[in-house]
């Protein structure tokens, strides 16, 4: 600091004192040549040459020239010109100026060559003229030196010397250079230039006796850069200027900064990237992104070669928060201040619904009480804005029901008049191209007073000096009830104290001693938002016999088994057990007696083959029994599997035949030889096959016109009723079947073989199919015998066996058969799940009679 202020007051002090100074120094520089002598110059270490202009031209009178220095009386130079200046005069050089200096009197005037003058060669030089005949003549002539500045310095203001490149300065900042001259007489001249521009030229001298100029450029541009500044220092027209110069170096703001990236919507969770750029700056402005008040750190930065632009790149995810923020790309050279460039965009995000749900009309959900009305706002926060909104209620979707007072509109749902069964969870849901979005669940709790879980009245059934307890429970909110009993009977409305509460529930203890103290068990809760207002009413009796036995099916015939299948009737309040009873139809006995105990289900078997039974089935409790539920049955013939393996032998032989000709089919050559072999027995048996196609249709007609005016013609629930539990009793498990009737003579059926084989029947196997048929329709139409069973569809219970005497089934009508020993078949799967105990005690047990169904 005291070396800056000890600057400055020197500087302030040379600044007063120079112009005196200069003044001072032209004076003494006028008083060296103060005589008026001719005056000449030369530079120091130059060559200087002084004439001697004598006026005697005749060179034969010339005898002497002699040269003198100051006010010496010894000459320094002698010219012996006694023969002649042309006949080779004599050179007399003193030691003061030894070989330096040559005389030359060839030129006009005549000169004195001093090489390489010094400073002291500088002041009066005489020249002595001395004739042979003439008097002597004196030319004076005064020589003065000029000494160049050894150097030009370029400093800054702190005094630091600076050459070459200097800087880097900074734009738009002030820079004051300063110039002196190292030596020099006289003080040689000061110019300050730029590009060949003068841009000072006037100097001044320090007390030092140096030239200095200061030169102040009050605002350092961007031409500035790398431009050059050139100090001269000149004291004589004789000799080139001197002169430094240096080089400016320059810190550049940014000239501009653009985000090239095109300005779209981004979706939210999307990955955005943008490009920007700046350009101008030195050195390369730093480029930084901004979204909103937060620095975005995922960001490259690339130079082109020249290092005049920096292409920056920014990459991050989009929230549904950063819709309609700023994002900034900045460009700033740090050296400098005020230097910050920037480009903005706005940054639109499509996002999913926001959605959130919130009550209008009540405090607190809490506080919602039966017949209260509530509106609910959906807010929602979407982009883009145009949004589709539903409403759920539990999960469903609900609309505007003037009926239920529901009222949906402007995003807000209305509920006129709030009951127990708007109790649940309230949702909003809206969406836009973006997707879906869900509020959270709104719990709607509503306070009601208590009512009935079950609306219907309950009968309990007990006896005289029994207990029963008899369970209450109701709905309400806040469930924290309680309760009142009473009994209604002939005695008045009698209090009941002997009951427990946990929760809802109330379960009450009742003991009738006598019929006169049977009645209505009456129960009432209550909450804070007061009692119900129907009671729960429970008669109990003193109990009856049970019901019949209702839709009694009989199911699964063999020669010796068959099975019945009932739902049970109410049991009165008294638990009941189930009775079957089976009546040999033709010597009126008693064949067999079954009880069940916990469902009307039973398996009757060991009985006679071919033989009609009648069934009554009822059930019982200690009150006594209910009516018979009656059916008829029928064990089937002996002769029916026989029958039935000789319909399979049919069956496999047309499927033999069938593999046999379809596997011909592939041999191309064995093809063509029996086309050719079946050609010729078609022309020989068509005559036959006519006339059993006319037969068959004839039997058709005359069979189809009694079986069409009975046969369902729609499909029918067929239930597969066989209990996998070995003792039978428990309820059984039911398949339920969609079966249909297809009704087919002969005649069609043998057509449909013909499609399904594709291969010319023989008369042999036509007349054998036909016979089947007529033995098939045969057996439908005898007595009241039959083996036939048929389920209703609509009822559910059994035809009766009249019905269906008439009616003709084909073949194609029975089950399908896969154990043939047993007659067990694909439609009932039931059977095939029975252990092998089960099976053995139903030896007898065959289901092969049972109507056929396509399923």
């Amino acid at each position: 600091m005291s070396s800056t202020k000890h600057w400055g007051f020197h500087t302030i002090l040379f600044q007063n004192l120079a112009p005196l100074y200069s003044g001072f120094l032209f004076v003494l520089m006028s008083l060296s040549n103060i005589s008026g002598l001719p005056s000449y110059e030369a530079l120091q270490g130059n060559v200087a040459e002084i004439p001697c202009n004598f006026t005697m031209i005749s060179e034969e009178g010339i005898a002497l020239i002699l040269w003198y220095r100051g006010n010496s009386s010894t000459p320094i130079y002698i010219l012996d010109a006694r023969n002649g200046l042309t006949n080779q005069p004599k050179h007399f050089p003193s030691d003061i100026l030894g070989d330096r200096a040559f005389f030359d009197v060839d030129v006009i005037p005549s000169v004195l060559r001093i090489k390489d003058v010094t400073e002291e060669d500088g002041g009066r030089y005489r020249c002595r003229v001395d004739y042979k005949h003439d008097p002597t003549e004196n030319i004076c002539i005064w020589l003065d030196i000029i000494v160049p500045p050894r150097e030009t310095i370029i400093m800054d203001k702190f005094g630091q010397h600076l050459h070459g490149l200097i800087g880097p300065y900074n734009e738009g900042y002030p820079l004051l250079l300063i110039c002196e001259a190292d030596g020099g007489r006289p003080p040689p001249a000061l110019t300050w230039k730029k590009e060949g521009k003068v841009l000072k030229d006037n100097f001044t001298l320090t007390p030092q006796g140096f030239s200095r100029n200061e030169i102040v450029l009050p605002e350092l541009r961007r031409q500035d850069l790398f431009s050059s500044l050139v100090c001269e220092a000149s004291n004589s027209d004789i000799g080139a200027p001197l002169f430094s110069s240096v080089t400016l170096d320059l810190n550049l703001k940014p000239l501009d900064v653009k985000i090239i990236t095109t300005n779209r919507p981004v979706s939210a969770g999307r990955q955005v990237e943008l490009v920007c750029e700046t350009w101008g700056a030195r050195p390369p402005a730093e480029i930084t992104w901004w979204k909103g008040m937060d620095r975005l750190t995922f960001v490259s930065d690339l130079l082109t070669p020249d290092n005049n632009k920096t292409v920056s790149t920014v990459t991050f995810t989009s929230e549904a928060k950063d819709n309609s923020k700023n994002i900034t790309c900045r460009a700033d050279n740090s050296l400098l201040k005020d230097s910050v460039v920037s480009d903005v965009h706005t940054l639109e995000v499509y996002y999913v619904p926001q959605v959130t749900v919130s009550s209008r009309n009540i405090s607190s959900l809490n506080d919602l009480v039966e017949g209260s009305e509530i509106t609910v706002d959906c807010n929602i926060d979407a982009n883009p804005p145009k949004v589709d909104v539903w409403w759920l209620f539990n999960g469903s979707t609900i609309n505007t029901n003037q009926k239920s007072d529901i009222i949906i509109a402007n995003h807000s749902l209305t509920i006129k008049n709030v009951t127990k069964n708007h109790n649940g969870r309230l949702q909003c849901v809206a969406a836009n191209k973006e997707g879906e979005g869900w509020s959270e669940e709104m719990s709607l709790m509503v306070n009601y007073q208590p009512v009935c879980k079950s609306l219907e009245s309950k009968e309990y059934a007990v006896l005289a000096g029994s207990k029963i307890k008899v369970t209450c429970e109701v709905d309400a909110q806040p469930s924290d009830v309680q309760f009142r009993w009473s009994l209604n009977n002939s005695f008045g409305l009698l209090s009941l104290n002997t009951f427990t509460e946990n929760g809802t529930t109330s379960v009450a203890l009742f003991s009738p001693q006598s019929e006169v103290e049977y009645g209505t068990l009456l129960c009432w809760a209550k909450n804070k938002f007061g009692e119900q207002n129907y009671p729960c009413n429970f008669t109990v009796t003193p109990g009856a016999p049970p019901e019949a036995p209702k839709n009694c099916l009989l199911v699964n015939q063999t020669i010796e088994t068959f099975i019945v299948r009932c739902s049970p009737g109410k049991d009165r309040g008294l638990s009941q057990h189930f009775q079957l009873e089976v009546y040999n139809k033709r010597n009126k006995n008693l064949q067999n007696n079954i009880s069940a105990s916990d469902a009307p289900f039973f398996v009757v078997h060991s009985l006679p083959p071919g033989t009609p039974f009648i069934l009554r089935i009822y059930s019982a409790n200690l009150r006594g029994r209910s009516p018979p539920e009656t059916l008829q049955a029928r064990t089937l013939d002996v002769n029916y599997k026989s029958t039935k393996k000789g319909k399979n032998t049919e069956g496999f032989r047309f499927s033999h035949i069938l593999g046999i000709v379809l596997g011909i089919l592939l041999v191309v050559v064995i093809l063509f030889l029996l086309i050719f072999v079946l050609r010729k027995l078609r022309c020989v048996h068509r005559s036959h096959r006519e006339q059993d196609i006319h037969n068959s249709r004839v039997e058709k007609d005359l069979v189809n016109s009694d079986a069409d005016e009975e046969s369902p013609k729609h499909d029918v629930q067929l239930l597969d009723l066989i209990s996998t539990k070995k003792d039978f009793s428990g309820p059984p498990d039911v398949t339920h079947t969609t079966a249909k009737w297809n009704h087919t003579d002969s005649g069609d059926f043998r057509v449909d073989l013909m499609k399904d084989r594709q291969s010319p029947i023989t008369p042999a196997e036509t007349v054998r199919w036909r016979d089947q048929e007529i033995e098939e329709a045969h057996r439908a139409k005898t007595d009241d015998e039959s083996s036939l069973c048929i389920i209703s569809e609509s009822s559910n219970s059994l035809y009766d066996l009249e019905e269906w005497r008439h009616k003709t089934f084909g073949p194609h009508l029975r089950t399908k058969v896969y154990d043939e020993e047993n007659c067990i078949n694909l439609e009932t799967p039931l059977v095939n799940t029975l252990t092998e105990g089960e099976m053995s005690s139903l030896q007898s047990f065959r289901l092969g009679h049972i109507i056929s169904t396509d399923v």
